[in-house]
């Protein structure tokens, strides 16, 4: 028998219970990363069926977590963005994603401007699960067709997030959705 989601978002509630803090979501995504190999978890959530675009699978009524699969049907470079107050683990089942994190050299008190540098540059793969803590500042190369479950901290969309532009050294400011 394989790994579940139920037994998944069990086993993140127990993690979580324990420490909700970083050493916490570090426990997640081992137990994501378990789940990622499971050829009938990747069949049914992310088989090739599966449409383009992003389904919520779960929602955890104790702690507000969402599980998120994302069939990714072409290439695409995304921009640098953190979802601010919230943690956010990506886990690959298919082909790869090349992951950026950013560094930001300014001090964020001017109003729309954001000075960003890369700061680590590394390739998540099948079966890898990577953490972005509060405020981390990442971005995704997707070359390929990609699989993948996001695991976030709280809806994201009620949240008020951050997306980055290098090139014209702005920040925009996306308000939570009412």
């Amino acid at each position: 028998m394989g790994y579940t989601l139920e037994q998944f978002c069990e086993d993140a509630r127990i993690a979580l219970r324990t420490d909700s803090g970083p050493e916490g979501r570090e426990n997640v995504a081992r137990h994501l990363e378990k789940l990622l190999v499971d050829a009938d978890f990747v069949a049914t959530y992310l088989g090739p069926d599966k449409r383009s675009g992003a389904e919520t699978i779960f929602v955890d009524p104790e702690f507000g977590f969402h599980v998120m699969a994302h069939t990714n049907r072409g290439a695409s470079n995304n921009t640098p963005h953190c979802h601010g107050p919230s943690w956010v683990i990506y886990g690959m089942a298919m082909n790869h994603v090349e992951m950026t994190e950013w560094r930001r050299g300014d001090d964020g008190a001017q109003e729309g401007f954001a000075d960003l540098e890369p700061e680590k540059k590394y390739v998540l793969n099948p079966g890898d699960a990577h953490v972005y803590n509060e405020g981390v500042i990442h971005s995704l190369n997707r070359p390929l067709e990609t699989r993948l479950i996001r695991f976030t901290g709280c809806d994201l969309d009620k949240t008020q997030r951050y997306r980055y532009d290098p090139d014209k050294k702005t920040v925009k400011v996306l308000e939570p959705v009412a």
